[in-house]
């Protein structure tokens, strides 16, 4: 999955801009589908995921266990 296939940093956290970009290359997956207008909007709603906004307004998501 993207999660998988991005980077993260030491505490497990991933870029949403990456995961947005991985995403984007396939032309079915959009968050608007889903009723968002942003990714990182998309990724608050999901429980096992946890989301933070860093300096500069960036969003970082880790996959809870």
């Amino acid at each position: 999955d993207a999660y998988n296939a991005v980077k993260r940093d030491e505490k497990g956290y991933a870029s949403v801009a990456e995961l947005g970009q991985l995403a984007g290359n396939r032309s079915s997956f959009d968050a608007r589908n889903y009723g968002f207008n942003r990714l990182s909007d998309l990724i608050e709603t999901i429980p096992n995921f946890q989301h933070e906004r860093r300096e500069g307004g960036r969003s970082f998501v880790k996959r809870l266990r």
